[in-house]
C-alpha cells in the first residue's frame, strides 16, 4: 500500500503545482477584487497542501488509512451517481428556481437522501448553508445571483 500511497500523492502534489503555476498566468487579483485565477489557485493550494501530508506520511512508511473504500461498498456507485445527476439537476434549475430556493433543495437532497441524516439536521444543516452563501456572495463578494421565483 506505501507505493500506492506515495504514487497517488505524487501525482496530485504535481497537479496541484500546475493548477497553482497556471492559476498565476491568470491572474490572482486581490481579497476585495479577486481575479479569474484567484479560485483555482486556491484549489490547488489546498490540494497541494493535503497531497504533500499524505506524500511525507508515505516518506514515514506510515499509510493513510480511510474506514471504507468508496467504490467497494455496494452502493458506492449509486451514490456517486445520484450526486453528480444532482449537481448537474442543480446547475440547470439555479438560474430558473432561484439560487436559495435550489440551494435549500440541493442540500436537503445532500443530506437526508444521499447522507441520511436526521430531519433537524437536514433543516438545520441546509438553512445554514442557504444563508451563509446566500450572504457571502450577495453581500460580501456583490455578486448577483439568479433571484428565479421567490425574488431574492
Amino acid at each position: 500500500m506505501w507505493k500506492y500511497d506515495f504514487l497517488s500523492s505524487t501525482i496530485l502534489l504535481l497537479l496541484g503545482a500546475v493548477i497553482c503555476y497556471e492559476s498565476l498566468h491568470l491572474g490572482l487579483g486581490t481579497w476585495m477584487a479577486p481575479g479569474p485565477g484567484f479560485v483555482p489557485f486556491g484549489a490547488g493550494f489546498i490540494l497541494l497542501v493535503l497531497s504533500a501530508f499524505i506524500w511525507v506520511l508515505s516518506l514515514l512508511n506510515r499509510r493513510v488509512s480511510l474506514p471504507i473504500k468508496f467504490w467497494l461498498r455496494s452502493d458506492g456507485p449509486k451514490i456517486f451517481l445520484s450526486i453528480f445527476l444532482s449537481l448537474l439537476f442543480y446547475n440547470l434549475l439555479w438560474t430558473r428556481v432561484g439560487f436559495t430556493l435550489t440551494t435549500l433543495l440541493f442540500m436537503a437532497f445532500l443530506l437526508r437522501g444521499v447522507g441520511e441524516r436526521k430531519w433537524w439536521v437536514v433543516l438545520t444543516g441546509n438553512s445554514l448553508t442557504s444563508f451563509v452563501a446566500y450572504f457571502l456572495f450577495q453581500h460580501f463578494l456583490k455578486s448577483q445571483l439568479p433571484t428565479g421565483i421567490l425574488g431574492f
